[in-house]
């Protein structure tokens, strides 16, 4: 039922790629996992029933490889704050209220077409590549591939306020690099 295993790289290898990198933000690990999910499906391309596209199947598969890599290197690495994160309210907040240079501003435009232009998701990419990685696993698990708190916490070896937390710094430390780097004056004029 699926197309000849041997034209898969080509199909599919940049999709698969583009999208594992948007997550490990390390070129090597994003190969490394397109690997492995070619090599899943074609060890298990006799079950594929055509129920959905071969793109499809393959980036579910792609997902739970992913999301073995997030349990095991939530197993090996603690995700204790660094002294980057250890007190990132500081930086935006003075006692109760923001900083004047730090308060939220309007970045104009549409998000939703800002999100889904390649410029937003370069953008995103580096500001994801400047966070820690427990804070940028974090983000990426609830944010963007959406799971439920409870899911995301699991997996992360972390509990829900931990993961709270965390994404507290993620989107905090990711407004401001945003700001700084996509949507600052000079760069939307």
């Amino acid at each position: 039922m699926t197309s000849d295993p041997s034209g898969w790289v080509d199909a599919y290898g940049d999709r698969l790629f583009r999208y594992a990198l948007s997550r490990v933000r390390d070129e090597g690990a994003a190969e490394d996992l397109v690997q492995e999910t070619l090599l899943a499906a074609f060890e298990s391309r006799d079950r594929f029933k055509g129920e959905s596209s071969e793109l499809t199947w393959m980036t579910g598969i792609l997902r739970n490889k992913l999301f073995e890599l997030y349990r095991r290197q939530a197993r090996e690495v603690p995700l204790l704050p660094s002294d980057e994160d250890a007190d990132p309210q500081s930086e935006f907040f003075d006692a109760r209220h923001w900083k004047a240079d730090s308060a939220p501003r309007d970045w104009g435009g549409e998000p939703a077409r800002s999100a889904e232009s390649a410029e937003f998701a370069a953008a995103l990419r580096r500001c994801l590549d400047a966070l820690s990685a427990g804070v940028a696993r974090a983000f990426v698990l609830r944010e963007m591939e959406g799971f439920e708190p409870d899911a995301a916490a699991e997996t992360l070896g972390v509990s829900r306020g931990h993961l709270a937390v965390l994404l507290y710094r993620a989107r905090l430390r990711l407004r401001r690099c945003l700001e700084k780097s996509h949507f600052a004056p000079e760069a939307a004029g």
